[in-house]
């Protein structure tokens, strides 16, 4: 944001930024949008401390706390929370990421009150099969 401002009014500014990003990289990271596959009233929240452990972990942004529900994520707008995740190593990034995806398909974000469901990918559900039949 601040280059684009400069672009504008601080052209002096705006020049002495580099014409290329430096390499190599000197950290990796990436925003990881949480999911949920179930859906409940939350009484607990382990997935949240598991993550903010991970060695690459930066940030944690949800709405969702003990008390609240939640609902299988369709959407950005049904999302359960977002990470910021960086390190110097790409490995580690990628490691840490895949254990949030782990926890996510795992159902380990949350304890939930109620039994959770599963939410099944669409390809079992046999879509393909089904037959819409002619227009009369």
């Amino acid at each position: 944001v601040e280059a684009s401002v400069d672009a504008y009014l601080e052209r002096r500014s705006f020049g002495n930024l580099p014409a290329i990003p430096p390499s190599p990289s000197k950290a990796y990271g990436q925003e990881v949008i949480l999911v949920s596959y179930a859906e409940g009233d939350v009484i607990g929240t382990p997935g949240y401390d598991e993550i903010k452990e991970l060695e690459s972990f930066v940030y944690l942004e949800t709405g969702v706390a003990v008390g609240g529900r939640v609902e299988h994520t369709v959407d950005l707008l049904t999302s359960v929370g977002s990470v910021i995740v960086m390190h110097s190593d790409e490995a580690v990034v990628k490691r840490d990421i895949a254990k949030i995806r782990q926890m996510e398909q795992n159902n380990k974000l949350f304890i939930l009150k109620q039994t959770s469901t599963m939410m099944r990918a669409v390809s079992t559900l046999n879509f393909q099969s089904l037959s819409l039949g002619e227009a009369n």
